[in-house]
């Protein structure tokens, strides 16, 4: 119940439209977002350049970005950034209003009643009928292996430490490499050049 009435806090103290982790993100996007080449397309829509020469197209109409970073989120990432400072456009605007601290504070606006420990007021609900049901957790069987000690991150987090994750871009997978003819794509086993 620890984490209901921190969240409740946070949603009550917060200044600000925007939630404080939201903040931070939008914060860390917009120091990224220096130094990017922006070229308008036309009204609304971008192509924006990185410093390695990576080229994005950003609409912020539709609020989409083709680093899907924009769209998976709903927080502008900092081709978006990039582009509304071009287009003198808040950034604040683009940010989806599920990060707003007025929708964090209608989640935790209710109470929540703590779970009994009493047997029957827990286990024996009353159905549709009048009849008292006897509910019983659900029937599950452990899976096979260790289970896991962490979690597994969603798309675009990295673990820098057990209690500590940032967001960052996935890092490209290895090519393989052939031991002996040198090329890309395949290895020894499956190499196909002649010696």
């Amino acid at each position: 119940m620890n984490w209901y009435a921190e969240r409740r806090k946070v949603s009550q103290v917060c200044s600000g439209r925007l939630t404080p982790r939201v903040n931070e993100i939008v914060e860390e996007n917009f120091e990224v977002s220096g130094g990017m080449l922006v070229s308008q397309i036309n009204d609304l829509e971008f192509d924006v350049k990185e410093k390695n020469g990576s080229s994005y197209h950003v609409n912020l109409c539709t609020k989409s970005c083709t680093c899907f970073s924009f769209q998976s989120l709903l927080i502008p990432c900092p081709h978006a950034i990039a582009a509304a400072i071009k287009e003198k456009k808040s950034i604040e605007e683009l940010v989806s209003s599920f990060y707003t601290v007025a929708t964090l504070a209608s989640a935790y606006a209710d109470n929540i009643l703590p779970i009994s420990n009493n047997v029957n007021s827990s286990e024996v609900k009353i159905n549709g009928e009048g009849e008292e049901v006897a509910i019983f957790p659900p029937a599950s069987k452990r899976p096979p292996g260790r289970p896991r000690k962490t979690r597994i991150l969603s798309t675009g987090e990295i673990r820098v430490s057990t209690f500590e994750l940032i967001r960052m871009k996935t890092p490209r997978r290895r090519r393989h490499v052939c031991s002996r003819c040198k090329g890309r794509g395949h290895n020894k086993a499956t190499c196909k050049v002649a010696i």
